[in-house]
């Protein structure tokens, strides 16, 4: 059966989705300091083999975007579908990645057990700036950061989040999404 964009695409489980797993992530001291951050949603999260360097035993510098990536996704399927991946497929919208990013704090290595998390931290225009945190569970050594600039479009080219998606992201993060100036931000991560 073909689906096309727009025209009755429905949700489809994306679980399990690459190195995330899925539900509250196990007790750590990773947890406690993205918690203690101010994160809500969180995940364990796994390296795949293709994380790795392939000439050290270390993770390569695509893994942390591969992570954020996959946790971006896992924090839509926990906690935004299927309303809004229908919205936005029935709708023919799409959200897109306009900036990424990314702060190397550490070293990470394949054998290690990391927590991820993400959050929306604030509204800008019609755009969203989305939070992520990578640590060593056992430790919570920080591994990397991100923060991206989400962008959803139309045909008609960008347009606003709207009203209910904010709603919904509210009640995820427990608190209405800051509202910053358009201007645009110099770049490196928000203050």
């Amino acid at each position: 059966m073909e689906v096309r964009r727009g025209e009755g695409a429905d949700w489809s489980d994306p679980w399990p989705i690459q190195g995330v797993r899925q539900g509250d992530p196990a007790p750590s001291s990773g947890v406690d300091a993205l918690r203690a951050d101010g994160f809500r949603v969180l995940f364990d999260v796994e390296s795949v083999p293709e994380d790795g360097d392939r000439y050290q035993d270390h993770l390569n510098n695509g893994a942390p975007v591969r992570m954020f990536n996959e946790l971006r996704m896992a924090y839509v399927a926990a906690g935004l579908a299927p309303d809004w991946p229908r919205f936005l497929r029935r709708s023919g919208r799409t959200v897109v990645v306009r900036e990424l990013h990314v702060q190397y704090e550490t070293e990470g290595w394949l054998d290690e057990q990391f927590v991820g998390a993400t959050r929306w931290a604030a509204r800008r225009g019609k755009a969203g700036l989305v939070e992520q945190r990578l640590v060593e569970a056992g430790t919570a050594r920080p591994l990397a950061r991100a923060w991206i600039v989400h962008l959803m479009v139309g045909e008609q080219g960008v347009e606003a989040f709207p009203d209910w998606f904010w709603e919904a992201i509210a009640g995820l993060e427990g608190a209405p999404i800051p509202e910053w100036d358009e201007t645009r931000a110099p770049w490196g991560p928000p203050p």
